[in-house]
């Protein structure tokens, strides 16, 4: 409290506190502006904390949905670990029970030229030409699904170490050069696993350069050869078959084997589709969900009833969040065949405040009905019509829209169509013809027509997964709504603060004027006590007893 100084100067006035009136006067006329301020600060630093904590539920909704991506109903086994089995690709596997035994592994071949002095010793100049083949006892046989390659080594690159870096950049080969630990150095070159992934060299040796040849294997490969390529042999219940790699995907679709050795006894892998996985998954997902609709509903309560609102009560952001989850659960997934589905045909229920209920009965009952039901919700799918036509999705930036779309290509050219949006298309060495859809809704598909195919329908799913971690992904980011909203919040703390500032100046002209308007009156009041004091003292002196 101020010292009343003009109270205790003027003993002649009013005797009024005006110090202590004059702060009464200040306060009532200030608190309310300076009130309203406080509590507006008061909101933006509970909404900045709401975010916060709106972000970490929404981003374990994100990873939850994007670990769960690519999940899969069946349970996978082998007794034998020298084949493995793992699922691929969930939309298009199917139980199966198989007896595979695996007599020999694919092997690459390996080529030694031995004897140089360093790992950059001088070689001599020329060409060499690398074909892809089968080697007999003495002949080779040319692979025409592998084009040939020619390196040409001149006195930029004529070492030992830039001709493995040459041969390093052909597709089909790697090399390397080795010290041997006896004073020499080896060049190590390496084909693809698989009988016909063997190469053979040709040189062509500069005019009056003569040494190069010493890299030329047409008649010396076995002399070269440490190892040949070879295929690896399986034999399936019961049907030999070879494979050029020890990662096969191709004995049942949607599965991957591993050759990891020869067997002496036969392996019997299985895989059968578990309803209890399943329902486990989606039960997570359930969970999960609530959990973060739950705090949404917390944040964003009215305060009806005589219930305090929530930080989040008047927040356009988190409302549109509550509204767009809600949305996201019960939309149609197009593109997952000829009609659309739902979360809801797996039991999946949404509920009155906007939490999700799921009966296991039911679950199962719709799952053992249609197990693509449960991919709906967690494997986007790619497919097409005709089986001439592949179509995948890889992309991870470009995100095409769930449908059908109308595939038209033209019989003797690159040129094709996606729902009338042109395709970026060319042809591979094999004649498959490779589209990419580059714009428009199916951006990121790419499709792989191994015959003349004039039209098609091609699908595309996108899983309700993928959607929800699309759509929270965007969110979160440091970018995304959340963090624009937080730094709205902050702005507005910054700019109630300057308010509370100027609050202060205007605190201090309202006291001064104050101050003056008593100072005023106590300059009046003493001068009005004073001629008061005059007139009492001279109608005194009138009086016939002075």
């Amino acid at each position: 409290m101020a010292v009343d100084y003009l109270s205790a100067i003027n003993k002649q006035g009013s005797g009024l506190n005006v110090t202590q009136i004059v702060d009464s006067l200040v306060q009532a006329e200030t608190a309310p502006i300076e009130n309203r301020i406080q509590n507006q600060i008061d909101e933006k630093n509970a909404a900045i904390s709401a975010y916060g904590v709106l972000a970490g539920e929404l981003g374990k909704l994100k990873d939850f949905a994007s670990s769960s991506k690519g999940s899969t109903a069946f349970t996978v086994s082998s007794n034998n670990s020298a084949v493995g089995v793992s699922v691929t690709d969930p939309t298009k596997a199917k139980a199966f029970n198989a007896n595979i035994s695996v007599s020999s592994l694919a092997s690459s071949q390996t080529l030694e030229f031995s004897g140089f002095s360093s790992k950059t010793a001088a070689i001599n100049t020329g060409s060499i030409n690398i074909d892809f083949g089968t080697w007999g006892s003495s002949n080779f046989s040319v692979n025409s699904a592998k084009a040939s390659q020619t390196i040409q080594v001149n006195s930029a690159n004529n070492n030992l170490s830039s001709l493995a870096d040459s041969l390093n950049a052909i597709s089909g080969v790697n090399a390397a050069v080795t010290d041997k630990g006896d004073g020499t150095f080896s060049l190590i070159v390496n084909s693809d696993t698989g009988a016909k992934n063997a190469i053979r060299l040709t040189v062509t040796e500069a005019t009056g350069d003569a040494g190069l040849a010493q890299f030329d294997t047409t008649s010396t490969n076995s002399s070269k050869q440490v190892v040949a390529a070879a295929d690896a042999s399986i034999n399936l219940n019961g049907v030999n078959i070879t494979r050029s790699t020890n990662v096969v995907s191709d004995l049942f679709d949607g599965y991957e084997f591993r050759l990891n050795a020869t067997t002496t006894t036969t392996a019997t892998v299985q895989s059968n589709i578990d309803s209890n996985v399943a329902y486990s998954k989606t039960k997570e997902f359930v969970d999960m969900f609530n959990g973060v609709y739950s705090t949404l509903n917390a944040l964003t309560k009215r305060g009806t009833d005589g219930e305090e609102s929530g930080a989040l009560s008047r927040d356009l952001t988190a409302n549109t969040i509550k509204r767009k989850l809600r949305s996201l659960v019960a939309s149609e997934l197009p593109g997952f065949g000829t009609s659309g589905r739902y979360l809801s045909e797996l039991g999946i229920r949404t509920e009155r405040d906007g939490s999700l209920s799921l009966t296991e009965t039911d679950f199962k009952k719709a799952f053992e009905r249609e197990p693509i039901l449960f991919d709906v919700m967690l494997n986007s799918m790619a497919s097409s019509d005709n089986p001439l036509i592949k179509v995948t999705h890889e992309s991870d930036i470009l995100q095409p829209k769930g449908g059908i779309y109308n595939f038209v290509g033209e019989s003797g050219g690159n040129a094709a169509t996606l729902n009338g949006v042109a395709l970026s298309g060319s042809t591979l060495a094999d004649g498959t013809k490779k589209y990419t859809a580059i714009s428009g809704d199916g951006v990121g598909l790419r499709l792989e027509v191994a015959g003349s195919v004039n039209s098609a329908t091609v699908y595309y799913g996108e899983s309700f997964f993928s959607k929800l971690e699309s759509y929270v992904k965007d969110l979160v980011s440091s970018t995304g709504v959340l963090a624009k909203s937080e730094e709205q919040a902050s702005t507005s703390i910054t700019e109630f603060n300057e308010d509370k500032v100027d609050l202060e100046a205007k605190i201090e002209a309202i006291r001064q004027r104050y101050m003056s308007q008593f100072a005023a009156m106590e300059s009046a009041v003493t001068g009005f006590k004073k001629t008061g004091e005059f007139l009492t003292g001279f109608i005194d002196s009138l009086s016939p007893d002075k």
